[in-house]
């Protein structure tokens, strides 16, 4: 069993509204606040970024390893810590993951250095690990299944309101300097809301625990991350050591060792243990290609905010405050039209992510235009058309990808595909921050450069919208017209992260 699932509800539970106790949406509320905390410091750090530099004198690769060390630790303990979940009770995975984040944002304000604040940030990413698989579980535990969607309207809110104050928040506490801390005061405003959600989750959270404990995929696990970090460690250092060719042979062994999981899952899967990366997954086209669109699009969003950010304050002179209200269109829109494609999807289906990856591939065309036409004369007003299309297209694209990816899915699969799915979105994530981070930074080598060197960073994230719509077109199939309203619909119990 497999930390989230999709599940069905039926329509005519308008007509029957069982109680839901209040302890219920107390613990639903402890879980939902560590949630955000992982949702916001996603965004807040790339909105602090350039602070952090300075305040520490920081290089290029330690400001991406910022970004793709937290998302690679997220991406790799993900499964595993849902497979935690189902074996030992969802309670003591809340508590320790918000006890280890709230400590690592501690280090993460307190840190001396860049070095000590990159480990900071990995161990913020594990902690987040153990948190966010547990989510949609504990609503399934928590609440009636005529009582669930409420629930889930609540977390699709906190995870919108989590992405629209990051570059608010972010830019304000950065800009602000509160009591002398700069950009410290990011991390710092994590403690409170940790101490909160953590005495929710201790008084109302329920323990329970699983009849059998699952066999865990160890093997699995150490392959995927030497796989992974001997691939990503020369796209992020390589430019620093002056000879970023001398390391490819490492980004070459890294795919091998990867090209090693297929096997070693299928003997994992006969010996009786829980593979990391069920095999069965990718046998059709549905997953694999809903999986890769996830990894394009979540990589080109995280690169964007990281190289974005950075061309703002450094290239252009722009205050962080001023930088975090430049691209907060981005965060509104998205959410707003994460909202309305709940709604659509089953009346759209397909073309509607279509249409979304449309949308960001027109609104990164129309801030490359800008951004190439007026130069160092750019103004918040000139990027927020394309700002806005980008989110609208986020929106349209990111919540409902889920859902119709997996409805090709045998059930006895969904838990194994949802974690796997959301996986491949933080590898992408961290992959992104890497590849377009390099690109952009062996260009900038300072002001007079940045307008060149963010141009052909979004030249980058445009062929990832590409390549994911034409994935989509593809890869995924048309849903039927069944769609339209039935005795079952599908209900959205994880959104990737």
């Amino acid at each position: 069993m497999a930390a989230t699932r999709v599940v069905y509800f039926e329509e005519a539970y308008v007509t029957t509204h069982p109680t839901v106790p209040r302890s219920s949406w107390l613990a639903l509320g402890a879980v939902l606040l560590a949630g955000f905390l992982h949702t916001f410091d996603v965004t807040v750090v790339s909105i602090a970024a350039p602070s952090v530099q300075d305040g520490l004198g920081a290089s290029d690769a330690a400001v991406q390893w910022l970004l793709a060390g937290y998302s690679l630790a997220f991406a790799l303990l993900l499964v595993t810590a849902g497979r935690l979940g189902d074996a030992y009770g969802r309670r003591p995975l809340v508590l320790w993951g918000i006890v280890a984040f709230t400590l690592a944002s501690a280090l993460c304000a307190a840190a001396p250095n860049a070095a000590v604040l990159i480990a900071a940030r990995v161990l913020q990413g594990l902690s987040a690990a153990l948190l966010a698989p547990q989510i949609a579980p504990v609503i399934i535990l928590l609440f009636p299944k005529e009582r669930r969607g409420p629930a889930f309207g609540v977390q699709a809110a906190v995870i919108a309101a989590a992405t629209c104050a990051g570059p608010v928040l972010g830019g304000l506490l950065a800009h602000a300097d509160l009591f002398g801390l700069g950009w410290r005061a990011v991390f710092l405003v994590n403690l409170p809301v940790g101490a909160l959600a953590f005495v929710l989750a201790a008084r109302w959270l329920p323990a329970e625990r699983a009849e059998r404990a699952p066999r865990l995929d160890l093997v699995g696990v150490a392959v995927a991350t030497a796989g992974l970090l001997l691939l990503l460690v020369p796209l992020v250092q390589g430019r620093e050591t002056g000879h970023p060719l001398l390391l490819m042979p490492l980004a070459v062994l890294g795919v091998a060792v990867l090209a090693l999981l297929s096997p070693l899952q299928r003997r994992a899967e006969r010996a009786g243990r829980t593979p990391l990366l069920a095999p069965g997954l990718f046998r059709g086209r549905a997953f694999p290609a809903g999986a890769a669109v996830n990894f394009l699009v979540l990589g080109a969003v995280a690169s964007f905010f990281l190289v974005y950010v950075v061309h703002l304050q450094d290239g252009l002179g722009y205050s962080a405050q001023k930088a975090g209200f430049t691209l907060l269109p981005f965060a509104v829109s998205a959410a707003l039209a994460s909202g309305a494609s709940v709604p659509l999807t089953g009346r759209l289906g397909r073309p509607m992510l279509e249409c979304g990856a449309l949308l960001m591939a027109a609104g990164t065309a129309v801030l490359l235009w800008q951004t190439v036409d007026q130069g160092s004369a750019l103004r918040p007003l000139h990027v927020l058309p394309g700002l806005v299309l980008c989110g609208a297209g986020m929106g349209l694209l990111s919540p409902p990808l889920y859902n119709i990816t997996l409805s090709a899915m045998p059930h006895g699969g969904i838990g194994s595909a949802s974690g796997v799915f959301s996986t491949f979105g933080q590898i992408g994530n961290a992959f992104g921050v890497a590849l377009v981070g390099s690109v952009f930074y062996g260009l900038a080598a300072g002001a007079s450069d940045s307008v060149r060197a963010v141009s052909w960073a979004l030249g980058c994230q445009l062929v990832m919208y590409v390549l994911a719509l034409v994935l989509l077109r593809v890869g995924l199939p048309r849903p039927a017209r069944a769609a339209a309203p039935g005795p079952r619909a599908p209900v959205r119990e994880h959104q990737p992260q």
